[in-house]
């Protein structure tokens, strides 16, 4: 799937002894994380360069198009054997997951994108992310990122007191008090906290009404 970023190797081949990857040559490499199809090399001062299978969007270069798509043996496959630029400046972390990646801005933005079926990747609601997409889930400083197959994890720095009040909050949203949490996290300047509860009334509100129309119903009966 081109996920050893050698220009000379198709579809199917394999390299069987430690090659460079010749494109990123004279290019300082800080960390290399590697998913089920492709690879991902964050340099120095902060770039992204992608490579590999993208048919999940985890190269976070868009849907298919001329650009990075090929016909091989009448089967379409999206690949990209080549390194190429994504994000150019400003990423700390990096983490590949099966078939998403994430990162962490030194600005403290976390984005995501490939598959997303289980939320895994970014907030929006969609099977797939093409294009790097926020995700603000978390709270406090990111010390590290770790993605699996369906899903991911961040390790903060969240020790204060106003920290550790809004993780105690974020354990105990519940559809029923979303709104009261996500008021009190916007006078409070909780950002983070007020986006979760935000999300999860956006997520949850047919399944609160249903509740309630079923428990409704029950005492009818009764």
């Amino acid at each position: 799937m081109g996920q050893l970023g050698h220009c000379h190797l198709q579809y199917g081949d394999k390299e069987l002894v430690p090659r460079r990857v010749v494109a990123l040559d004279e290019i300082p490499i800080k960390d290399i994380s590697c998913g089920g199809v492709h690879t991902c090399a964050l340099t120095s001062q902060g770039a992204l360069y992608a490579w590999g299978g993208g048919q999940a969007g985890q190269l976070g270069l868009g849907p298919q198009n001329g650009f990075f798509s090929c016909n091989l043996n009448d089967s379409e496959m999206l690949h990209r054997n080549i390194p190429a630029l994504v994000v150019p400046t400003g990423v700390q972390l990096i983490a590949c997951g099966h078939s998403h990646t994430l990162i962490s801005m030194k600005d403290g933005r976390i984005c995501g994108w490939g598959y997303n079926s289980y939320g895994q990747a970014a907030n929006e609601k969609s099977t797939y992310a093409w294009y790097p997409s926020p995700v603000d889930w978390c709270v406090g400083e990111v010390r590290q990122l770790a993605a699996g197959g369906g899903h991911s994890a961040v390790l903060t720095d969240a020790c204060s007191l106003k920290e550790l009040c809004e993780l105690r909050l974020a354990d105990s949203v519940t559809p029923s008090n979303a709104s009261k949490i996500e008021d009190i996290a916007s006078r409070t300047g909780s950002d983070a906290l007020a986006r979760l509860c935000e999300r999860l009334r956006e997520y949850l509100p047919d399944d609160e009404d249903d509740c309630n129309y079923k428990d409704a119903d029950v005492d009818g009966k009764k």
